[in-house]
C-alpha cells in the first residue's frame, strides 16, 4: 500500500509548477471584471499585458479583546489629494518550501516544524494608492486602487534566476477598503517575461496577498486581538486564520504581532496509481497543525507594512488503508519588509 510516486498527493500544495493564469482569466471571465493593466511613471517601465481581475471572497473578521486605553477606529489613509502621490518603496521577500514523507504511524509528530528548507524571492517594490472607481461587479466596494510594480527581483535559486529576472515590471493590482480589505487582485506580467517567470511571480505574489492586514471596523486599542478567517485558494483550498495584536500605537504607526493557522478544506482525497489497473484509494486527513510567529510595522499612510516578518509551516497528517504508515506534507512560508534577509532556515 501507498507505493506510489513521492508526490502522488501534491496536489494539495499551493501552485509551484502550475500558473495561475488559467484560473484568474476564468474567474474574471465569468464575472465580466477585468482591470486596466498596472503600470509605473518611469518611462523604462517594461511593457506589460492586459492585467486579468480575481475577485477575493470577502473574510470574517471577529474582534476577541478590544483593547485598552484610547481606543480609535484604524484605518488605512494612503489616498492622497496630489495629483503624482508620493510612492513607497519596500523590498518584500518571500519564501517557501514544501516537504513530504512517509512514515510509520508510530513515529508521527503532529506538531509542525519552526521552518524548513524554502527558497526565497527578493521583490523590491513600488507601490502608491489613489481612489477606487465605483465597480458594480464587486460585492464589497473597494475605496482603494493600489498599484503595486516589482522591480529586478533576486532569488536563492540560482536556475530560475533568468525566469526570475524576466519578471522585472510584474504589475499587482489590489482594490481594497480602508480597513484593509482585499476585493479585487489584478496581476499583469510584462510581455517578454518567461512563462515560467510568470509563474514564479504570481505565486509568490499570491502567498503575499493571503496575509492582507485588516482591521476591525470597530474601535481598539492596544492588546487588541482580533482573527481574519479566509480561504486561500491554490491546487486545493485552505482555511486559514489569522490572529492580530496590537503591541503598540503611536499616532498613524501601528505595530502587531501575527499568528497564522491553516488547515485543509477537505477531509479526504481520493489518489489512483501510475498505471491504469492500479485500484483508487483514499487518504484522510488526520490531523493538521501549524507553527507561526511573526510582527509587523504598519503606517496608515503607506498601502504596505513598512517592516516585520510573518513566518508559518503548516503540517498535515494523512492515513489510507494502511493504518502502519502516514502521509506527512510540511508547507513553509515566509513573508518579510524590509532589506533583512529571511530569517527561515535554509
Amino acid at each position: 500500500m501507498l507505493k506510489r510516486s513521492p508526490h502522488f498527493i501534491s496536489s494539495l500544495r499551493r501552485p509551484k509548477k502550475i500558473g495561475i493564469k488559467v484560473a484568474i482569466s476564468t474567474l474574471a471571465l465569468s464575472t465580466a471584471f477585468a482591470l486596466s493593466a498596472c503600470s509605473s511613471s518611469k518611462d523604462t517601465s517594461p511593457e506589460v499585458e492586459q492585467s486579468v481581475g480575481l475577485a477575493v471572497d470577502a473574510p470574517r473578521v471577529m474582534v476577541l479583546d478590544p483593547g485598552s486605553g484610547d481606543r480609535q477606529l484604524l484605518k488605512y489613509k494612503d489616498i492622497t489629494a496630489a495629483e503624482e502621490a508620493a510612492a513607497q518603496e519596500v523590498m518584500i521577500n518571500i519564501s517557501e518550501g514544501f516537504a513530504q514523507t512517509v512514515v510509520d504511524a508510530a513515529a508521527v509528530d503532529p506538531q509542525a516544524p519552526a521552518g524548513g528548507d524554502v527558497t526565497t524571492i527578493h521583490l523590491p517594490v513600488t507601490a502608491s494608492t489613489k481612489a477606487a472607481e465605483f465597480s458594480d461587479q464587486e460585492t464589497v466596494s473597494a475605496s482603494r486602487d493600489i498599484s503595486v510594480t516589482v522591480g529586478d527581483p533576486t532569488i536563492s535559486d540560482t536556475s530560475q534566476a533568468a525566469d526570475a529576472n524576466s519578471a522585472e515590471g510584474f504589475a499587482l493590482g489590489i482594490r481594497a477598503t480602508d480597513s484593509g480589505q482585499h476585493t479585487t487582485l489584478s496581476f499583469a506580467a510584462p510581455v517578454d517575461s518567461t512563462e515560467p517567470g510568470r509563474m514564479l511571480m504570481e505565486q509568490n505574489l499570491l502567498t503575499f496577498t493571503s496575509l492582507p492586514i485588516v482591521f476591525p471596523t470597530e474601535e481598539v486599542g492596544v492588546g487588541a486581538q482580533w482573527s481574519v478567517d479566509s480561504r486561500v485558494t491554490g491546487e486545493a483550498t485552505l482555511l486559514q486564520t489569522v490572529t492580530y495584536t496590537i503591541t503598540e500605537i503611536t499616532g498613524d504607526n501601528v505595530n502587531v504581532d501575527v499568528e497564522v493557522s491553516q488547515r485543509p478544506s477537505i477531509g479526504a482525497l481520493e489518489i489512483t496509481g501510475d498505471n491504469a489497473e492500479e485500484s483508487s484509494e483514499q487518504l484522510t486527513v488526520l490531523n493538521s497543525n501549524t507553527t507561526s510567529v511573526g510582527s509587523l510595522s504598519i503606517d496608515l499612510n503607506q498601502p504596505l507594512p513598512t517592516s516585520g516578518q510573518v513566518s508559518w509551516t503548516t503540517r498535515v497528517i494523512y492515513g489510507g488503508a494502511n493504518e502502519q504508515v502516514r502521509v506527512v506534507q510540511d508547507a513553509t512560508s515566509s513573508v518579510s519588509f524590509g532589506d533583512e534577509q529571511s530569517q527561515i532556515s535554509h
